[in-house]
């Protein structure tokens, strides 16, 4: 059960940092496309707002670290305990 309990940890937290990370990536990437497109038409702050997404997007992604580090954590401690049984 722990090992379950692990493992769901693990890919929660793995896909709340690939959200987070995809976010952050995607306001850049739209900040360099509109640069790209109309490097003149640029709204006033557009820098700004990007950057705002991009934090907000990397705060997420830091929410997810957590328990993806404690599924991990939770994995390895599995894995001991298989490894101390069988001895």
């Amino acid at each position: 059960m722990r090992a379950f309990t692990g493992f769901l940890l693990t890919v929660l937290g793995a896909a709340i940092i690939f959200v987070g990370g995809g976010m952050a990536v995607r306001a850049l990437a739209g900040l360099y496309g509109g640069a790209l497109s109309d490097p003149l038409g640029q709204p006033d702050g557009a820098e700004k707002h990007a950057a705002d997404a991009m934090i907000r997007g990397v705060l997420i992604g830091a929410v997810g670290a957590l328990p993806f580090l404690i599924g991990i954590a939770m994995l390895k401690a599995g894995v001991v305990r298989r490894l101390m049984r069988r001895r």
